[in-house]
């Protein structure tokens, strides 16, 4: 077990330009879970896989007694199983969590087979071949198809697809313009949460014993966090504390401007989402982990989201758990964008929070001062 002395953001970013460049969507994160499992190996006293495919990392404290604390960050994207294979050798999709069809046409897909990954694209209908109707709306996604070059069913089997082959965006981690500190991808959500967790994991705390949980399904319902929750864990002893690693959707640009998540103002300490509402424990810990190091957060409320957090708060019995997360623009795009500074910041933060969690007091209320 080795403890890096590289500079934070460089190792996140080397992570994460690495994690974009696998598919994996919900269910068939194969790919993502050997990356992860080679990247944790050697910063961690363990590294297991479960039945569902979670990637569970520990790095023991150097005291026996000393507090554990659970970071779960998603390994899965959304994305597409190939539903139909049509006689002209074009392929029809099903969704895999939650895709927008405005999004769909003329995007690049991987489409991975048992023999490796083919290109294709989603076709879109020529402009110049545009009618009234067509001009007025999109396509669902039950009516957009994908061209992998095939002349006919026969030529797309022969090239390996078979039905139920999972389908992702393609694309690598660019930076916007120039020196922006602002980079795109695809799966960003949340391959940056996992890029995060593996810089902590490598940073080491002798302090805290850190469960680093990379998990799976988490688009199509918490899945795999469930299943961590349910499952008893001899080899990890009593969890103090829970925290998932998320992106979360910003809405700081011309169309939404409302402004409540902004790129570059910080990470965001939840507050509430629809799968869960953070132990105020948790929260104040956090709060105050920031404040002692001088880091801006921002405090997310969003009712249309959830994370990993909803479904751990139940490890145990009850865990007292909360949230980090960084804001991301276009979510659930092929061309999501986050800010590196944010990034940093949500490493110090969690840093700063496993620095403080010896001495932190995580009763939901005190009832002996």
């Amino acid at each position: 077990m080795t403890q890096s002395s590289r500079e934070p953001l460089s190792l996140i970013l080397e992570h994460l330009r690495a994690l974009v460049a696998a598919t994996g969507p919900s269910g068939s994160e194969e790919d993502v879970v050997r990356l992860v499992v080679q990247a944790a190996q050697p910063h961690a006293d363990s590294v297991r896989v479960d039945a569902p495919g979670n990637v569970i990392a520990v790095r023991r404290a150097a005291a026996e007694g000393a507090r554990t604390c659970l970071i779960s960050a998603h390994l899965d994207e959304v994305g597409f199983r190939v539903l139909k294979i049509e006689p002209g050798g074009f392929l029809r999709l099903e969704k895999v969590g939650g895709l927008d069809d405005r999004i769909l046409p003329a995007q690049r897909l991987w489409v991975r087979t048992a023999a490796g990954r083919l290109g294709g694209v989603i076709g879109t209908k020529s402009a110049h071949l545009l009618t009234d109707a067509d001009r007025m709306g999109f396509p669902a996604a039950r009516d957009v198809y994908v061209d992998i070059g095939a002349r006919d069913a026969a030529q797309a089997r022969a090239m390996g697809v078979e039905v139920g082959d999972p389908a992702g965006f393609v694309g690598e981690l660019t930076e916007l313009g120039q020196g922006s500190g602002r980079f795109t991808a695809h799966a960003v959500d949340d391959r940056a949460g996992c890029a995060v967790l593996l810089a902590l994991l490598e940073a080491g705390l002798p302090d805290v014993n850190l469960v680093a949980v990379f998990s799976v399904q988490e688009e199509i319902g918490l899945r795999g966090a469930t299943a961590v929750a349910r499952a008893t864990h001899a080899d990890l002893g009593p969890v103090d504390v829970v925290l998932a690693l998320d992106m979360t959707a910003a809405d700081d640009t011309p169309d939404t401007g409302s402004g409540h998540l902004r790129l570059g103002a910080g990470p965001a300490v939840k507050v509430m989402d629809a799968s869960t509402v953070t132990h105020p424990a948790v929260r104040r810990g956090l709060l105050a982990a920031a404040g002692r190091r001088g880091l801006p957060v921002q405090h997310e409320l969003l009712r249309g989201i959830g994370t990993d957090a909803g479904a751990l708060q139940y490890l145990g019995g009850g865990v007292p758990t909360g949230a980090v997360s960084v804001a991301n623009r276009y979510t659930h795009s092929a061309v999501e964008v986050v800010d590196a500074a944010d990034l940093q910041g949500a490493y110090a933060l969690l840093r700063g929070f496993l620095e403080d969690l010896p001495g932190l007091d995580l009763r939901f209320v005190a009832l002996d001062d």
